[in-house]
């Protein structure tokens, strides 16, 4: 894959990869809580983890950490090198997760008749189909301690590297955002917030000043107006918001000078077209006058 076009849309691939991360963790997280109160389910893997035509969130977040950090030498990065292997441990353990809670599902229902069926024909009592719904979900069971043990510290290395990470203002953006999201669901102590905090220890108000900045660059002025204003409500002695404010009402006063200026010079221009629009026509009507005189 060409370097160039993922340096170049590097600040997306990131903000994307850390998006997936939380919402792979956050879904894995209710599938544990579902697990330890009711047993396992199947529903929900196939958008979790997908399938080779139609990829869900986890094996779109493993192909991401790949692309972006997979190619890390150990020796020189071994942060960026231990994330991208941790996520594909996590992905191969979903793969099979998946397949056990298929099995356990898909046949749960028919184990208690197969095990009345082999108790009539072995004369010992016992029961091998009944064994093997018990040795999956025993294998369940440690599959989800290991993968917590993988986000776990997946989340940790994550950290290490964004703050590595030249261009953060898009993947700041999208945290501050979420964090607020009343439709986002984050487990626990993790999710936009903990990243928040370890990406700016120093205080949140930085974070949004540079997504106010961000804001700005992209001609989104109410947000960035925003952003600054709830960076000064968290430190009223913020001289970088209000630097940024300033900027913004300067750039907001100069683009409204310029469309007025614009607009004036349109509509002179029309004024100006209409009056030369009518001049062929009174030299018409004047030749008319002249031609029927002469007549």
């Amino acid at each position: 894959m060409n370097s160039c076009w993922i340096d170049e849309k590097r600040d997306i691939f990131v903000k994307n990869a850390v998006k997936d991360f939380l919402d792979s963790y956050s879904f894995f997280m209710d599938i544990r809580e579902h697990t330890a109160r009711y047993g396992v389910r199947y529903d929900g893997f196939d958008i979790w983890v997908g399938t080779e035509r139609d990829k869900g969130k986890l094996w779109q977040l493993k192909d991401l950490c790949h692309m972006l950090w997979g190619y890390s030498d150990p020796a020189e990065d071994e942060v960026a090198f231990m994330l991208d292997w941790m996520v594909g441990a996590i992905f191969h353990e979903a793969m099979k997760l998946k397949e056990n809670a298929y099995m356990i599902e898909r046949y749960r229902r028919s184990c208690p008749v197969a095990g009345r069926a082999v108790l009539k024909l072995n004369a010992n009592g016992d029961s091998p189909g009944i064994e093997f719904f018990e040795e999956t979900e025993h294998e369940i069971r440690r599959a989800l301690k290991r993968m917590a043990l993988l986000f776990d510290h997946a989340e940790k290395y994550l950290i290490k590297v964004l703050k590595e990470e030249s261009g953060k203002a898009l993947l700041v953006r999208y945290l501050l955002e979420a964090a607020v999201s009343p439709e986002e669901h984050w487990p626990r102590d993790s999710g936009p917030g903990k990243l928040l905090a370890a990406l700016f220890p120093n205080g949140l108000h930085h974070a949004y000043c540079l997504a106010g900045e961000s804001y700005m660059e992209g001609s989104w002025f109410a947000e960035a107006r925003k952003s600054f204003e709830t960076a000064l409500k968290l430190d009223p002695d913020c001289s970088e918001a209000k630097d940024g404010l300033q900027m913004l009402e300067t750039r907001v006063s100069e683009i409204t000078t310029a469309l007025k200026k614009e607009y004036e010079m349109q509509t002179q221009n029309g004024n100006a077209s209409s009056e030369t629009k009518l001049e062929p026509w009174i030299d018409t009507e004047k030749s008319k006058k002249i031609s029927l005189t002469s007549g």
